[in-house]
């Protein structure tokens, strides 16, 4: 069993299909035989809590309950959010400050990461900035949280 987990470094998890998921990070790309749900739930446990906790704390804290973006360690700022619905085994999950820019392409968007990588999706603008804002929002309200404390 190969371990993952998320850094810093990580700009995207691709799901592939039900057994595989392609990694992008600064500089390198390559494939772990795991589920992408797998990886984030493990990398989540590594951080010290579950995808379904972390899931359930975006839903409180952004009162929403349909493809959200999640926050995998707070310190860090590791947030995530899900290009389709998380149910279905080819989501690909985004790493929200390792955006550098996006743009529409023919059938869909075209994400470049701080290091140059770029990826290719099928989604529309629309829904890809609707993930950005409500990615945003959520590390914005935790941001807030911890100035509090």
């Amino acid at each position: 069993m190969i371990d993952y987990e998320i850094t810093g470094s990580t700009c995207a998890l691709i799901g592939i299909n039900n057994k595989e998921t392609e990694v992008i990070e600064k500089g390198k790309r390559f494939i772990i035989p795991k589920k992408t749900k797998d990886v984030l739930n493990e990398s989540c446990e590594f951080y010290g809590s579950t995808l379904a906790g972390r899931i359930k704390g975006s839903q409180v804290q952004l009162g929403m309950k349909y493809k959200l973006p999640i926050i995998v360690e707070s310190s860090r700022e590791l947030v995530f959010f899900p290009t389709l619905s998380p149910r279905l085994e080819d989501c690909s999950w985004i790493s929200l400050k390792n955006i550098k820019s996006y743009e529409e392409i023919a059938y869909g968007v075209n994400i470049e990461f701080c290091d140059g990588e770029s990826i290719s999706l099928p989604i529309s603008l629309e829904s890809l900035e609707n993930q950005i804002f409500r990615a945003t929002k959520l590390m914005l309200i935790a941001r807030s949280r911890r100035a509090k404390l």
